[in-house]
């Protein structure tokens, strides 16, 4: 049965993390392929499913990804399903989230071609370092942090310089973040894999994501992924729930990756066993 894991121009061997997939897949009668997302010449219909891994450019190129996944999905599946990679991709889910209860990062979304303010829009909501990011991003890309004496100037053209592309992100930094790491849970299937902290260091441009290091999960921090879980639009074969502790202490969701995330394998040395289990249970219903 083969199945293509879809990565990008920058990756063709996929990642370290992705290709420990290989063998566990192999081992269940699976025939792995990998395949750029955007090579003109693949023949879709070739595979029983599309598998959706290492697409690390779909952000700079938003439009031509979804076109992709419309036309690829009426060939053949595609995982994540399409609706819910659509929805993902915007990071204005935070804000459907919140609105179902869900508790994350305070989130303010300015939107392209409309006139914003970051000192008056950070005074109203009495927050004082901030971070301004693209709505539509990866990797750090465009993501910056200010402090209050920095937001009438460098801030607000950096708002603007995010404006001039798409929608912009304004949102509190968090200082726990920065201090005691970001924790990513890993659901296969809806189920619980595995759970790392990642020590997290932000630069003027970006920030750095060393590996992440095996944790057990806290009570807490399960029951906001699992909440997670259930408001997303749709049944997912994987998802990465990554957790920021608040400014009273208690955890918020700082992102759900559902379209390309990193899913620490090299944590866990049985999770890429898990991972295919739960895709040959997807191919089987």
């Amino acid at each position: 049965m083969d199945i293509a894991l879809i990565t990008y121009w920058g990756l063709p061997e996929l990642t370290e993390d992705d290709r420990r997939l290989l063998e566990p897949l192999r081992a269940r009668g699976l025939r792995p392929h990998i395949v750029r997302w955007d090579d003109p010449d693949e023949d879709w219909r070739g595979y029983r499913l599309v598998l959706v891994r290492a697409t690390w450019d779909y952000f700079l190129k938003p439009v031509e990804f979804l076109a992709w996944l419309e036309r690829v999905s009426s060939l053949v599946e595609v995982l994540n399903p399409p609706d819910v990679l659509r929805w993902n991709s915007h990071k204005s889910y935070l804000l459907e989230l919140a609105g179902k209860g869900v508790p994350v990062t305070p989130t303010a979304l300015c939107p392209r071609g409309r006139a914003a303010s970051l000192p008056a829009l950070v005074a109203e909501r009495g927050w004082g370092a901030v971070v301004v990011k693209p709505a539509v991003s990866g990797g750090g890309r465009l993501t910056r942090r200010f402090e209050p004496a920095r937001l009438a100037d460098e801030g607000q053209a950096h708002l603007e310089t995010v404006l001039a592309e798409g929608d912009a992100l304004v949102q509190p930094f968090l200082p726990a973040l920065h201090e005691g790491g970001e924790r990513s849970y890993l659901f296969f299937d809806g189920v619980f894999s595995h759970a790392v902290v990642r020590p997290r260091t932000m630069e003027a441009e970006g920030g750095t994501l060393p590996d992440g290091v095996p944790m057990a999960p806290r009570a807490e921090e399960m029951a906001l992924s699992e909440r997670v879980l259930a408001a997303i639009p749709g049944r997912t074969l994987y998802a990465r729930v990554d957790v920021a502790t608040g400014p009273e202490g208690t955890p918020l969701l700082q992102e759900l990756e559902v379209i390309e995330p990193r899913l620490f394998f090299g944590a866990s040395e049985a999770a890429p066993g898990r991972f295919a289990e739960a895709l040959v249970r997807h191919l089987s219903r």
